[in-house]
């Protein structure tokens, strides 16, 4: 029997957890059943990466524009005259390479894919999934995505609790699938002494990692205010930053630089930019920090328990549906500086504490976030929805 043809829609330029999500679920589909097509956006730079190499792509988005906007202007986007005319392109490329490539489901794999993939599925009269990892406020199109919702009945793949009570009320199907991670890149082991020599950390130093990218919304402003407090008090203490500045926000990065300044940190913060080396990176830490506002899920996290590292993260959005307080990590309030200097400055003074935190944390990791669970459950809905 031939596959069915699965269309993957994701309109990201750079690479993103989203991204490396859908690698991960696609290189492992089961071929004999599913085949995958990737729509994406021209010169997208993701498209270079190796794990690209077994997809079968076709450009549908043309880069920057309409698409290019930060994830809080959801409100205006298909709102005017201009936008609707804009959309029309890309949607109409969708539709005709649904229908040349013969697809038999349209899976959307980003926000703004949501809407204009929702679309296109919808004039093909192909059944549609949304995989949802945003987690939005109602000033950015939480309202919007709940009419497209409506309109479209797509069936969701929510990565949480959290994400899927976005959709509470309407008459669609929500399958909670959280993400997963190839357990077998994040093991734990000791730094490499070449990223020890990269950055002049020193024997003795205690590392901090934060990764994710340089936006508002993740909390790095307030990760700076608690690290002034761990640096008075822990003078070995370093702090990480794995990241790069958001597309929308290059101000961002200047404004985080300027405050590191005038909080006298000059010297203890590595900016790191974006890397691909994160389960090497992750060795270095004593400690991975994440103090996003309302995360929907935090990929990170998971990434640094089956590395045996404990984490810090924020009891908002996604995150405590990983982390067990006490247990695997340690929960804060969102945007309280005290709070995450406090509780970095516990773990950092406590090897004990560290390693059986860790050492939860990897256990939990195994059980529960093996990529392998999430590409069975995927399958699982594709085979329901095709009848297969």
């Amino acid at each position: 029997m031939k596959p069915y043809r699965i269309a993957y829609v994701d309109h990201a330029e750079d690479l993103g957890g989203a991204e490396k999500s859908l690698l991960e679920l696609t290189g492992r589909l089961d071929r004999d059943r599913f085949s995958p097509l990737l729509l994406h956006t021209r010169g997208a730079k993701w498209m270079r990466r190796e794990e690209c190499g077994h997809l079968e792509r076709i450009p549908v988005f043309s880069p920057g524009g309409l698409l290019a906007r930060r994830r809080g202007s959801m409100g205006g986007l298909l709102g005017n005259v201009r936008d609707l005319f804009a959309s029309a392109q890309p949607v109409y490329r969708i539709v005709r390479s649904l229908k040349r490539h013969e697809a038999d489901l349209v899976h959307t794999n980003s926000l703004k894919a949501h809407l204009l993939g929702g679309m296109a599925a919808r004039m093909a009269r192909l059944p549609l999934i949304w995989h949802m990892r945003d987690l939005l406020e109602e000033n950015e199109g939480l309202g919007i995505v709940r009419q497209a919702a409506a309109t479209c009945r797509p069936r969701v793949i929510a990565v949480s609790e959290v994400v899927a009570r976005q959709f509470d009320g309407l008459h669609v199907s929500v399958d909670v699938v959280p993400n997963g991670i190839p357990l077998e890149r994040f093991t734990p082991g000791d730094p490499l002494e070449e990223l020890q020599a990269e950055w002049g950390i020193e024997p003795g130093e205690q590392v901090v990692m934060c990764l994710g990218r340089l936006t508002p919304w993740k909390g790095h402003r307030t990760l700076l205010q608690a690290f002034s407090q761990v640096a008075e008090k822990r003078p070995e203490a370093r702090l990480l930053i794995v990241g790069e500045v958001a597309f929308w926000a290059d101000e961002y990065g200047e404004e985080l630089h300027a405050l590191a300044d005038r909080l006298g940190l000059d010297g203890r913060i590595i900016w790191a930019g974006f890397r691909t080396d994160v389960s090497e990176l992750l060795r270095l830490a004593e400690v991975l920090v994440l103090p996003s506002r309302n995360e929907p899920f935090g990929r990170v996290l998971i990434e640094a328990m089956a590395t045996a590292k404990p984490v810090v993260a924020t009891n908002s959005g996604g995150a405590p549906e990983i982390v067990v307080p006490e247990e695997t990590g340690l929960l804060v309030p969102p945007e309280e500086a005290e709070a995450l200097a406090e509780a970095l400055l516990r773990l950092l003074g406590d090897g004990e504490l560290r390693r059986k935190l860790g050492a939860a944390g990897m256990e939990r990791a195994r059980v529960h976030f093996d990529v392998r669970r999430v590409v069975e459950q995927v399958q699982g809905v594709y085979g329901e929805m095709l009848g297969a």
